[in-house]
């Protein structure tokens, strides 16, 4: 593992910045034939540890076979607003801490050093500048010689980490395992913009202060350490995705995948992901910084829907009350907003699929009027009514159990309507099944015992159980829908959802803003029902057929599109497709629906 000059600390910076100065750096802008095919690159001024940073900027074409060797850097800006100076061109330009500290720790003492950093190679306050460079910004990783991560200074344990993780070998004790986590949880792994910097680089050195090691020791260290690290250490995407994985990923899938990753803007939660996707897959999406977030999102949503046919986007909606979403409409996501539970319709890859509203999304049309509320008009069928439902929610976590027996209690109580000894039966049986997984605690000496006909149908909605693709025989449907000790993988989807009765006595997993009265809806060509909520008429919307989408939701029994089956002969003149069932579990017609 290499090892690399060490510089001052980030507490030594502001004792040797230059002076403030009035003669600030002003950038010329690109030339009008060139400015979507060049790039600036910095020189970075030879220079010692204590000596002040000093550029000069250069303007190259962005062409493989003109372009010099050069490094492009990924780093994190930081969230502190103290800005710092260095020299550019003999005049002043600011920085944020950690650009200055990275030039400092990348500076060469005797020569030149040609880098691509993008806080000052791109002029931030141009928002034409920046859309034009961020759309090339692939480009610019994929072309450079390799790319320089820069993790931050270092601390207690992290050169012990980064040696371990230069070893790539498996950690049996846990102590050296926990200093790699320590280093794993920096900021620059959370940031979206990561993914496409490390995925397209040729090769990339990671840097964390003094010790320099290739990113591929990443990669074959978390392989080697993650089944020993457990279930509540959870991947950054970029360790577990490579090029060729998140380029087979739509906009969608890697939108969802990354919904927990970070980004300073929110527009650039859908920007950072461009350069990733096949040409086909990019919607006609243009990076434009003069856009406000919500035309953004909507235009994205707007694009999903009519290309791929589907209305799985609306389960990537959060659970932010359709009040609190300012002006975004209610069946456009918020991917800048991190959901609590997880989502039904886009996180099941290792399940059986749910297709509650078959496929495609059939006569769905998009309106976005310029003086109006964006809105989705799309067929599907009113399927109940929310009559009952609970106040509080299960939560994950072992220090969440007590909580949860709880709330197992309370939604017990929900379906029962009274406190029979069946009611007690299914309570100690369930309690004893939550006791003895989330707190650790073995409640039987023995396999658990069969579950009571209560706690059966529960169960199932309690697991998110679709409608097997296999004919099963009672015993084999038995061991599917019973599959033993509550797991955090089985009980995922209950987690910050609440528990509720249709007017027909169907029972369901809704979000968290759940109401009495509210709507569940099977839509054509989404995955999982919704819950809609009508909303009141207005001048813009004098229609009684108009909704917020309020999100998605499970009900046992129509996951694989039984409540559609009664119309199989109409959907099939539409070219619509779903599953063929010997019963019908519905009766009601389809209908347009119009979602703002």
């Amino acid at each position: 593992m290499a090892q690399i000059t060490r510089t001052g600390s980030p507490g030594e910076v502001s004792d040797i910045l230059p002076r403030s100065s009035t003669n600030t750096y002003q950038y010329s802008p690109f030339p009008k034939d060139a400015e979507k095919s060049s790039i600036r690159l910095i020189r970075l001024l030879p220079g010692y540890p204590s000596s002040p940073v000093v550029v000069e900027l250069v303007t190259v074409p962005l062409d493989p076979g003109k372009i010099p060797y050069y490094e492009a850097v990924s780093y994190v800006w930081g969230t502190s607003y103290q800005q710092y100076e260095i020299a550019c061109d003999g005049l002043s330009m600011s920085v944020s801490e950690s650009a200055l500290l990275a030039l400092r720790r990348f500076r060469f003492v005797d020569h030149i050093r040609l880098l691509w950093i993008d806080q000052i190679c791109i002029n931030q306050q141009d928002d034409k500048e920046k859309s034009s460079q961020v759309m090339l910004m692939g480009e610019i990783y994929g072309t450079a010689s390799q790319v320089l991560v820069y993790l931050g200074e270092a601390d207690d344990t992290s050169d012990k980490a980064m040696d371990y993780i230069s070893e790539r070998c498996a950690q049996q004790e846990e102590w050296p395992r926990q200093f790699v986590v320590q280093v794993l949880s920096r900021p620059w792994f959370s940031r979206v913009w990561i993914l496409q910097e490390v995925a397209l680089a040729h090769t990339s050195l990671v840097i964390c202060g003094a010790k320099c090691v290739p990113w591929a020791c990443f990669r074959e260290w978390w392989t080697r350490n993650e089944l020993l690290l457990g279930p509540e250490v959870n991947p950054p995407p970029v360790l577990s995705y490579g090029l060729s994985v998140m380029k087979r990923l739509t906009l969608l899938q890697q939108l969802h995948d990354t919904r927990h990753s970070k980004a300073t803007l929110a527009l650039d939660k859908i920007y950072a992901l461009l350069a990733l996707l096949q040409p086909e897959d990019r919607i006609g999406v243009l990076v434009d910084y003069s856009l406000s977030t919500a035309e953004v999102y909507t235009s994205v949503a707007k694009s999903i829907i009519e290309r791929t046919k589907s209305l799985a986007i609306l389960s990537g909606k959060e659970e932010k009350p359709y009040v609190e979403r300012e002006r975004l409409p209610s069946w456009v996501p918020d991917w800048g907003t991190v959901p609590s539970a997880v989502s039904l319709g886009l996180a099941n890859k290792y399940l059986d699929p749910f297709d509650a509203g078959g496929k495609p999304a059939c006569r769905v049309n998009i309106s976005i009027p310029p003086n109006g509320p964006p809105t989705l008009h799309c067929l599907g069928i009113t399927f109940d009514t929310v009559k009952k439902l609970t106040l509080s929610t299960m939560r994950p976590g072992q220090d969440a159990a007590t909580n949860n027996v709880e709330v197992l209690t309370d939604w017990l109580d929900l379906i029962s309507g009274s406190s029979s000894s069946v009611v007690s039966e299914t309570a100690d049986y369930l309690i004893g099944q939550f006791n003895q997984n989330l707190r650790g605690v073995s409640s039987y000496s023995r396999s658990p015992p069969q579950p009571p006909k209560l706690a059966y149908s529960l169960w199932t909605t309690i697991q998110a159980l679709s409608t097997p693709t296999l004919q099963l025989e009672p015993a084999e449907l038995h061991a599917r829908n019973n599959r033993g000790e509550p797991t955090s993988d089985t009980l995922k989807f209950c987690y910050e959802r609440k528990l509720f009765l249709t007017q027909s006595g169907a029972l369901g997993l809704g979000p968290p803003d759940l109401l009495q009265g509210d709507t569940v809806a099977v839509l054509l060509g989404a995955p999982v029902p919704h819950i809609l909520r009508r909303l009141p008429s207005s001048e813009q919307n004098n229609s009684a057929n108009v909704y917020a989408l309020v999100g998605e939701c499970f009900v046992d029994g129509i996951m694989a599109g039984e409540a559609l089956n009664h119309l199989q002969d109409q959907l099939k003149e539409m070219g619509h497709r779903c599953r063929t069932f010997a019963k019908s579990c519905s009766n009601t017609p389809l209908e347009t629906f119009c979602i703002q």
